[in-house]
C-alpha cells in the first residue's frame, strides 16, 4: 500500500533544520501543542471525531491501526464528558513527545530521514536532492517545505492538507525560524488568510496557539558563574586527569548545570546534567562550534577539516554522505567475518598467563574496522594508529604539541599511515580491486568526484583514517570495561554464557540472532552507562547565549558534560551499582529523555553509533563464547586512566583459564 504521511509526520519534516540537522529550535510547549493539534486533525479527517470552536465529539471509536492516532482516539472514547478542542489540545500536549518520537521513527522507516534521533535527524540524500518522498500517495509525495513555500509566496489555492499544516506551523511560531524577518513580513497576511480557510483547522490551531501562549517573564540580571574550588596553580587539573566526569558530577551537585572549572591557567565554562543535554539536542548546533577545539586534530593529519572539526551545512552533508558506510547495515553484511577476526586473535592468547587486554582488543577492533570500512585488516598498523591518535588527542584536548614526547616516532608513524591511506584509496578507485566494495572509502571517493569543494583531495586521506582513529580506542575500551563489569559482578555470568552459546549454536551470526541477545545487550548498555568512552564534549562558544539564568559569552572554550546524567541518582537509582536490569521494559531507566547518551547528543552525535554498538555486541559475545577469563588478581578494583581518553589503567590484567573454541 502507498505510504500516507500523517500531519504529525509532515509537521516534523517542516520543523527539521535542513542546514544543521536535527530540529529547529521551537519551544517545547509550542511544538507539543501543535503536535496534539496535528493528531486531532488526522482523527477529524478520518471521521473519528468532529470538532468546532465549541466542542469535540466522538463519531467512531474504531481503531485505525495507526500507532500515532489510536492511543489518542482511545483516550477520547474513554472520556466521560464532552470537551472542546482547546481542552483536548492542552490534555494531549503532555503526550506529544511520544508522538514526536514515533513520527520521527516512522519517517526513518519510510526512508525519508537518516535518523530518528531528534538531535541528529536529517533528510535522506535521495529526498534532499529530489525534494520528493519515496513512493507515496499523490498528496504527500512532494517535499512539504516546497509545497508550503509555494502556497505562501503565491496566490495558488491551497490544498486542505496544506492549510492544516500552515495553521499548525503558525500555531507553534515555526515560520519565525524558517523565514527571514523580511520574508515573514511579506507573507504574514497570506498566512492569516490561509489559516482562516478551514474551520476545523482554525479551531484546532487556535486552541494550540492559545494553549501554547506563555506570558513573557522579565529576564533576571545575569548571575556570576560559580567556579569549582581547586588547588593553587593546578586548579582542578589533577581531578580532571583522574576522573573528569566525576569532577563535573561534583560541580553539578554543588552548583547546578552551569559552572566554571580551572585547569592550570585555563578557565573553561561547563554545562552538564539533563538541562545541558536538552540544550545540546535543540540549540547546541547553532550556538557552539567544533572547528576551533578540533582544528589541531585535522591539521595533525595534514587536512583542512575532518568530520570532528566541521559545523553547519557542510557537516550535515558529510554525515549524509558517510552515514550508509558507517551504519549498522554496513557491518551486518560482515558478521561472520567480524566474528572470525575476534576468534583468530583469541587463539593467540596463552592460557594461564596474565596479560593486559587492551592491545588484544585494539588489534581485534582494528582488523574488524579495516575489513568492513576499507576492505582490508589494519592490524599491522595498530601501533602507528595508537601513537598518532594519542599524540593528536593530547594536542587537541590538553594543548600539548602533537610531537611532544614522540618526535621522530610520530613522524614515522604518520608517514606509514599516509601510505596506508594512499594505498587504500588507490585500491578503491575505478579499475582497482575494491572499486565496487561499496564501503566507506568508496563513499569518500564518490563525494570527492561529486563535490571536490566539500571533499577536497587534500582531505581524503584524513577522511579514510578518521574512522579508525575515532573508533579503535572507544570500541576496544568499551569492550575491556564490559569484561571488567561482568567479571567483577559474576552473578549473571553463567546466564550470559548460556545466551551467547545458544546464539552461536544456531550457526553463523545473524542480525536477527543479535537482536535476541537480550542480557548481553543490557550488560553492554550498563557498561557504557558506567564507563562511557566519550564522557564530555569539547566545544567553542560561537554566539553568546543565556542558559539556566547565566550568560555564556562568545569566544570561550566549553565542556559539555553529556554523561554526567549517567551518575545522577535521580536518573539512575544507585548509579554506582552495575545493574543490567535497568534496561528491562518495566524499568527502562534509559528511556528518560536526554538521560542515557553514551554516544553523545546533538549535531555531533557519534555517526557510527549503530555500527559500534553492533560491533561491540558481537565481539563481546564471541569473547564470552570462545574463552573463559578471570581477573588477575581476582579481587582487582578498577582504576581508570583518563589521559587522553578514558580507559582501564595498565594494571588491569586478565588470565584466559579455558579456551572454548
Amino acid at each position: 500500500d502507498a505510504m500516507k504521511l500523517r500531519f504529525a509526520e509532515e509537521l516534523m519534516l517542516l520543523v527539521l533544520n535542513e542546514d544543521y540537522g536535527g530540529l529547529s529550535f521551537v519551544p517545547d510547549s509550542h511544538l507539543n501543542h501543535a503536535l496534539a493539534g496535528a493528531v486531532l486533525m488526522d482523527l477529524a479527517l478520518e471521521r473519528r471525531i468532529e470538532t468546532d470552536i465549541d466542542e469535540l465529539t466522538l463519531v467512531d471509536p474504531s481503531p485505525l491501526g495507526d500507532d500515532l492516532l489510536d492511543p489518542v482516539l482511545a483516550e477520547i472514547a474513554a472520556a466521560e464528558e464532552t470537551r472542546n478542542a482547546g481542552w483536548w489540545v492542552r490534555r494531549l500536549a503532555g503526550n506529544a513527545p511520544r508522538v514526536r518520537d514515533r513520527a520521527l521513527a516512522r519517517l526513518l522507516e519510510a526512508g525519508i530521514l537518516t535518523s530518528a534521533d531528534a538531535s541528529d535527524a536529517s533528510l535522506a540524500p535521495s529526498v534532499w536532492r529530489s525534494r520528493r518522498y519515496p513512493p507515496a500517495d499523490s498528496e504527500a509525495e512532494q517535499d512539504i517545505r516546497l509545497r508550503i513555500m509555494r502556497i505562501l509566496f503565491s496566490n495558488d489555492i491551497p490544498d486542505p492538507r496544506d492549510i492544516v499544516i500552515i495553521a499548525l506551523a503558525d500555531a507553534c511560531r515555526l515560520f519565525e525560524k524558517i523565514l527571514t524577518k523580511a520574508e515573514l513580513e511579506q507573507v504574514a497576511e497570506r498566512i492569516e488568510v490561509v489559516c482562516r480557510l478551514d474551520l476545523i483547522g482554525r479551531a484546532v490551531a487556535d486552541a494550540a496557539r492559545e494553549s501554547a501562549r506563555e506570558p513573557a517573564a522579565p529576564a533576571p540580571p545575569p548571575k556570576e558563574i560559580p567556579e569549582i574550588r581547586g588547588w593553587p596553580i593546578l586548579g582542578s587539573a589533577l581531578d580532571a586527569a583522574r576522573d573528569l566526569r566525576g569532577l563535573l558530577a561534583r560541580g553539578y551537585a554543588e552548583h547546578g548545570p552551569v559552572f566554571r572549572v580551572r585547569i592550570l591557567n585555563r578557565r573553561l565554562y561547563v554545562l552538564c546534567g539533563v538541562e545541558a543535554n536538552r540544550f545540546m539536542s535543540r540549540q547546541g548546533k547553532v550556538l557552539l562550534r567544533s572547528y576551533e577545539p578540533w582544528r589541531s586534530f585535522a591539521e595533525g593529519l595534514d587536512a583542512g577539516r575532518t568530520v570532528l572539526s566541521m559545523d553547519g551545512k557542510d557537516h550535515v552533508r558529510l554525515r549524509q554522505a558517510f552515514g550508509p558506510g558507517m551504519s549498522p547495515r554496513a557491518i551486518e553484511g560482515h558478521l561472520e567475518g567480524v566474528a572470525g577476526i575476534a576468534r583468530r586473535h583469541l587463539e593467540s592468547v596463552p592460557l594461564g598467563r596474565a596479560f593486559r587486554p587492551g592491545r588484544l582488543l585494539r588489534a581485534i577492533v582494528a582488523d574488524q574496522m579495516g575489513v568492513v570500512l576499507a576492505g582490508a585488516p589494519a592490524g599491522e598498523h595498530l601501533d602507528d594508529l595508537a601513537l598518532v591518535l594519542d599524540a593528536l588527542l593530547r594536542s587537541t584536548l590538553m594543548k600539548q604539541h602533537a610531537l611532544l614526547g614522540y618526535g621522530r616516532k610520530f613522524r614515522k608513524a604518520k608517514a606509514r599511515l599516509d601510505l596506508l591511506a594512499s594505498r587504500t584509496l588507490e585500491a578503491h578507485r575505478p579499475g582497482g580491486p575494491l572499486a565496487d566494495a561499496g564501503d566507506l572509502v568508496n563513499d569518500v571517493i564518490d563525494l570527492h568526484a561529486a563535490d571536490p569543494l566539500l571533499m577536497p583531495e587534500t582531505d581524503m586521506k584524513a577522511m579514510v583514517l578518521s574512522p579508525y582513529l575515532a573508533g579503535i580506542e572507544t570500541v576496544s575500551n568499551t569492550l575491556a570495561l564490559t569484561l571488567y563489569g561482568i567479571l567483577k559482578h559474576p552473578g549473571r555470568l553463567e546466564e550470559l554464557r548460556a545466551e551467547v552459546d545458544a546464539f552461536f549454536a544456531e550457526g553463523p551470526p545473524t542480525t536477527d540472532g543479535l537482536r535476541r541477545l537480550d542480557l548481553t545487550h543490557r550488560v553492554v548498555m550498563e557498561s557504557m552507562r558506567m564507563y562511557p568512552a566519550a564522557p564530555v564534549f569539547f566545544r567553542f562558544v560561537a554566539t553568546s547565549f543565556d542558559f539556566e539564568g547565566y550568560r555564556i559569552p562568545a569566544g570561550h572554550p566549553i565542556f559539555v558534560g553529556t554523561t554526567v546524567t549517567h551518575r545522577l541518582p535521580e536518573c539512575f537509582p544507585d548509579p554506582d551499582r552495575f545493574d543490567p536490569d535497568r534496561y528491562l521494559p518495566d524499568r527502562a531507566e534509559h528511556r528518560q529523555r536526554h538521560v542515557y547518551v553514551p554516544f553523545g547528543i546533538g549535531a555531533h552525535h557519534c555517526l557510527g553509533a549503530g555500527f559500534a554498538e553492533t560491533q561491540i555486541l558481537l565481539t563481546f559475545a564471541v569473547i564470552l563464547h570462545a574463552a573463559e577469563f578471570v581477573m588477575s588478581p581476582r579481587n582487582y578494583e578498577l582504576r581508570m586512566s583518563n589521559v587522553p581518553t578514558p580507559r582501564p589503567a595498565n594494571n588491569f590484567r586478565l588470565r584466559m583459564t579455558r579456551r572454548r573454541l
